[in-house]
């Protein structure tokens, strides 16, 4: 038998080892590559979005410093004009300098003003869309820090021990042209804007203070302003993120007394109950009599969103009524006050406009709902739940209006004739959740009284949001302010009260007076966080 031998066959399997070596090491290469190339775009978009998140904590934290109560507030160094040569912008700094912010060649240099402001002072410069600012306006009288100097850090957190990579900041108004979409239609126009709770309108310009201008308008409405914050990654990763906002307005408030319902009988005087005024910031205070040196019977203005109803022998508004319905009397509906027996007003303003309160949130964090009696003790501020008053139990008092001891309590109910003192500046913030029965009081004052002997009604202040009835009873020192235009209001008792209401619903009863300070008539600026009316990304 014959063999054949095929010799060119030799070392095929070592040939075919090498290309299946080569094979295997170009797959692993481009696994290699690949996972590397997965990392980056990982590692990219988390610097993406941590920049974009520290961006939006930027503009949320110049938002919270707004307030007055905020322990590092800017609120006194707000902006009240547009921007110009001598000022108008305020630069909030985390870890930079105004150096930085105006240094073209610098990662920092804040490349989007002229987007918003195409003229400021003698510098002006115009840009496309998506295209980066290449100046700024030269000298630094058009700007200023807080708290100065602008050669540090001034965010009330850059000394944490993690703190946020934005780099600043931006505070303006904002002018009828400060974006694409001009507010009125027409870019030329470079007057501010404010916001009336509804949409944004421009002002018609002019010296007053862009406040006063808004506060002109009708309705009633208050300045807009422009948050622009950036945020740079230590890869230099950058985001800008520019947020427009604005307090609620609302408007003037008509009286001391004001019913927002719209119903008959939303405000109810009744019996031998008086309305006056003064007004605590110019009179005198006697802490003998409890009375004050400028107290009248007269400018005692009441209101309601609907119908007024006076009765009694002797009741009296001593002062203006103001309601959205027709000033006539007669029955409701149909006539915006009704009235019986001898009670009398002072004059009525019919076809007013209906007044929008501000409704207070819900404490946050919510209190417990626990329940727990006081007696005879002093509480510190904090969170408690429902609450049984007993004999005399004093709230102790913040340092100043502005920095008030918060109270956030859920129900709060007086018992075995208790009192409650005030000894300083206090915020109760009512939660009334989940109370048995539904409907219960939130706040029951029938089986005791409060003394606030500061003088200050806006030293006592209960904030409520919800619908849940309170019965007031005072005191010798009766001086408190109760924001509640979801809540039925009852005063009874025969002592006076001082200060100011707000319910959804007030009945006026017994034999005293309740004099309105008109000292609260202008609240005190952004008692709430602002509005935000837009928030939106930048492409620079």
């Amino acid at each position: 038998m014959r063999t054949i031998n095929c010799q060119r066959e030799r070392g095929i399997a070592l040939l075919l080892s090498i290309l299946c070596l080569l094979l295997l090491t170009a797959i692993a290469a481009g696994m290699m590559y690949l996972s590397a190339t997965e990392t980056a775009i990982n590692g990219n978009f988390k610097s993406e979005e941590s920049a974009y998140f520290a961006a939006r904590a930027g503009v949320e934290e110049v938002r919270d410093r707004i307030l007055p109560a905020n322990a590092n507030t800017i609120n006194a160094s707000l902006p009240t004009a547009l921007p110009s040569g001598a000022g108008g912008v305020l630069y909030v700094l985390n870890g930079v300098s105004a150096a930085n912010i105006t240094d073209s060649t610098s990662p920092y240099f804040d490349d989007e003003l002229c987007h918003d402001f195409k003229a400021i002072g003698s510098w002006s410069e115009s840009t496309t869309n998506n295209q980066r600012c290449a100046t700024l306006p030269s000298g630094s009288t058009w700007y200023t820090c807080v708290p100065a100097p602008c050669t540090s850090s001034n965010s009330a957190y850059a000394t944490a021990a993690f703190p946020l990579e934005y780099k600043w900041v931006r505070l303006t108004l904002k002018s009828n042209n400060s974006t694409n979409y001009p507010v009125n239609g027409n870019s030329g126009d470079t007057f501010p804007v404010c916001w009336n709770g509804t949409q944004e309108k421009e002002t018609t310009g002019g010296p007053l203070p862009v406040t006063t201008q808004c506060a002109n308008l009708k309705p009633v409405a208050t300045p807009v302003y422009l948050v622009t914050a950036l945020a740079v990654m230590p890869n230099r990763g950058k985001r800008v993120v520019q947020q427009e906002i604005a307090e609620t307005p609302t408007g003037v408030l008509p009286g001391g007394l004001f019913a927002t319902g719209s119903g008959c009988s939303a405000l109810n005087v009744q019996g031998n109950a008086q309305t006056g005024s003064y007004n605590s910031s110019s009179g005198t205070f006697n802490s003998a009599t409890g009375t004050y040196s400028n107290q009248v019977s007269s400018g005692g203005d009441v209101g309601s969103n609907g119908n007024i109803y006076l009765g009694g022998s002797s009741a009296a508004v001593n002062g203006q009524i103001s309601t959205p319905l027709a000033a006539t009397v007669g029955s409701c509906p149909g006539n915006g006050i009704t009235k019986s027996g001898g009670a009398t007003y002072t004059t009525a303003t019919g076809n007013a406009p209906v007044y929008i309160a501000p409704v207070p949130p819900a404490p946050n964090p919510l209190p417990p709902q626990t329940s727990v009696t006081e007696q005879d003790v002093t509480l510190p501020a904090g969170a408690y739940g429902n609450v049984t008053v007993k004999g005399t139990v004093t709230l102790t008092g913040g340092t100043d209006v502005n920095h008030p001891a918060v109270y956030a309590i859920n129900s709060l109910t007086f018992n075995g004739n208790a009192t409650l003192n005030i000894t300083g500046p206090v915020v109760i913030n009512l939660a009334g959740q989940n109370l048995s029965p539904a409907g219960s009081a939130v706040l029951d004052m029938s089986g005791g009284s409060f003394a606030n002997t500061s003088g200050l009604a806006s030293d006592f202040v209960v904030n409520y949001g919800g619908s849940n009835p309170m019965t007031i009873i005072g005191g010798n020192d009766a001086f408190a302010v109760f924001n509640a235009p979801n809540s039925a209001l009852t005063f009874k008792g025969n002592s006076n009260f001082y200060g100011q209401a707000i319910g959804s619903t007030i009945d006026l009863q017994g034999n005293g007076t309740f004099y309105w300070d008109k000292a609260l008539v202008t609240p005190p600026p952004y008692i709430s966080p602002l509005y935000e009316i837009s928030l939106r990304e930048l492409s620079y």
